[in-house]
């Protein structure tokens, strides 16, 4: 199976640009977890998909100690180094599937741009069986806004005119039937707003961040990259863009 077809692999390479390039999480996200009672000093929780640990990093800073669970090579390697000195991270190289944590070990379950990879029914047993009864799971996203504002339509627009397929696998009805089979009991949806302004550099770092973006040795490489610059110089502001996004949050219990 090729790299960009298996999901523990397909960001290797991309590792570098993800931790510098990605937006993100708005502080909103915690409020709201701690507003649960979900997120507090000494809670452990569980941050599936954890890749370099942007999230992690934030949910450390509330006072959690956090098992970052990755099994991408590359991207908990970054994470390993960013918290070397960190006493309240442990790195766990494992699917969402099959974590090998213990039962009920976890006070909370986090995912951050990453539950569209999983198995939906083979991590719900797995979640149930970590987290601890009164726990819960949040599903994080930052969704790029593709119908608002001048730069985000003319970029969604050129991908498309690329070829580049952007939909993580599945249209955005197909996500949310997923989420609703995970989350059995319901859930509790949040947005909140998470804009990222870009240098061209920036840009084309967050854009070679994505699963979807051709390898630099594709022959789709370079057009693309002379196509983020065409679109570049006709939007940007002081040597700058505003790429908008949602960040979405579904919270719910396991039953």
């Amino acid at each position: 199976m090729s790299s960009d077809q298996d999901p523990t692999v397909r960001f290797d390479g991309r590792e570098d640009d993800y931790d510098r390039y990605r937006p993100g999480y708005p502080m909103d996200v915690v409020d709201l977890l701690q507003g649960k009672g979900l997120l507090f000093p000494g809670a452990k929780v569980a941050d599936i998909g954890s890749g370099t640990g942007i999230l992690s990093a934030m949910l450390m800073e509330a006072g959690a100690f956090v098992y970052g669970v990755e099994p991408n090579a590359c991207m908990r390697g970054r994470a390993e180094t960013r918290f070397r000195e960190c006493r309240d991270f442990q790195s766990v190289p494992a699917r969402a599937e099959v974590t090998g944590l213990p039962d009920q070990s976890v006070d909370l379950i986090t995912a951050a741009q990453s539950f569209h990879w999983f198995d939906v029914e083979r991590c719900r047993r797995e979640f149930k069986r970590i987290l601890r009864p009164q726990g819960a799971v949040a599903l994080v996203w930052n969704n790029r806004l593709d119908e608002e504002g001048d730069f985000n339509i003319a970029y969604s627009r050129m991908l498309k005119d690329q070829g580049v397929d952007d939909s993580r696998g599945g249209s955005d009805e197909e996500q949310l039937r997923k989420i609703e089979a995970f989350f059995v009991g319901g859930y509790e949806y949040r947005e909140f707003k998470n804009d990222q302004s870009l240098d061209l550099a920036s840009l084309k770092g967050r854009l070679r961040s994505s699963s979807y973006c051709p390898r630099p040795d594709d022959p789709a490489f370079e057009p693309l990259m002379r196509a983020v610059d065409r679109i570049f110089v006709q939007h940007q502001t002081n040597g700058s863009v505003l790429l908008r996004y949602r960040t979405e949050v579904y919270l719910g219990a396991l039953r």
